[in-house]
């Protein structure tokens, strides 16, 4: 493996990005948007032609725009939301068609609603929190975009994340959002250990599966209810949990609708990269907390 072009180094995924592939001793560029913006065709074209002549193997897009504090921000950022989750991967396909690389998009879940009548849903169901069905963030809408429009890119692997954790303490970290939450909301969803899903990422490319979409999640599901009796018996923290009675009294309080889904990991685990269930990966964030 020649070199990797890291893009969103420095933030929460990617940063966890730049650290296992130092790790397995790649020869990985880091890259922010402080040093080059690649969300300008032009100059990530020639900062791999001209800084790297052209010797990028793979390359890594943990770049994106989600919001802060939350995909809320993204209705009123539309813009950024816009040109970080929809142009940018369209422009990396491009470069990467024409300078002859792989690459993979640090997708996201998120565009799925439900539990697909307790299946979960596959890479092949089509996304039911878009636009389309006009039931979605800004945010998710705009991510289901992205995704139709590189989804059949020969070079890419889309790897969907989905509510990221692990055992640091983080405010994009799950675990310590309901911390910090003055309510909860229970649902039922998948999650992604971020160094479990770092790695299967890494692995995809490593291994020389085929490319396409992968549901990257740990095995299984939970609810919330269940992930907070958790942090309670093992965190022991001195909070008291309060849970929305309803779906209605959570909506009031955002400006958004959630995504709260279930994604089946069959495809990942065929391709010889299971994680570990859910359960098990949380409990070890948990008992390592830091």
């Amino acid at each position: 493996m020649g070199k990797i072009l890291l893009l969103g180094a420095s933030g929460y995924i990617g940063n966890y990005f730049h650290k296992e592939l130092l790790k397995r001793g790649k020869d990985v560029i880091p890259l922010s948007r402080k040093e080059v913006d690649y969300c300008d065709f032009n100059q990530l074209q020639k900062y791999i032609r001209v800084h790297l002549s052209g010797n990028v193997d793979f390359l890594i897009n943990a770049a994106g725009y989600t919001g802060k504090p939350n995909v809320d921000k993204c209705e009123v950022e539309k813009t950024e939301t816009i040109r970080g989750n929809l142009m940018l991967p369209q422009m990396i396909s491009i470069v990467s068609a024409i300078e002859g690389f792989h690459w993979l998009q640090v997708a996201t879940g998120c565009i799925y609603d439900g539990d697909n009548r307790g299946q979960g849903f596959t890479e092949d169901d089509a996304p039911n929190f878009t636009f389309e069905n006009k039931n979605c963030s800004f945010y998710s809408g705009i991510k289901a975009m992205a995704e139709k429009l590189i989804r059949d890119d020969p070079k890419c692997y889309i790897a969907r994340l989905r509510i990221p954790f692990n055992n640091v303490d983080n405010p994009r970290n799950y675990i310590t959002k309901l911390l910090s939450y003055e309510k909860t909301y229970d649902n039922i969803n998948s999650l992604s250990h971020i160094g479990d899903y770092v790695g299967a990422c890494i692995d995809l490319y490593q291994e020389k599966c085929p490319t396409g979409i992968y549901n990257i999640t740990n095995c299984g599901s939970i609810r919330t209810y269940e992930v907070v009796e958790m942090i309670k018996d093992i965190l022991k923290p001195d909070k008291e949990f309060i849970f929305f009675e309803d779906d209605e009294a959570f909506n009031r309080t955002v400006l958004t609708p959630r995504s709260n889904c279930v994604l089946s990991v069959d495809k990942i685990e065929k391709a010889g990269l299971p994680l570990r269930s859910v359960e098990v990966a949380l409990r070890d964030a948990l008992e390592n907390w830091q």
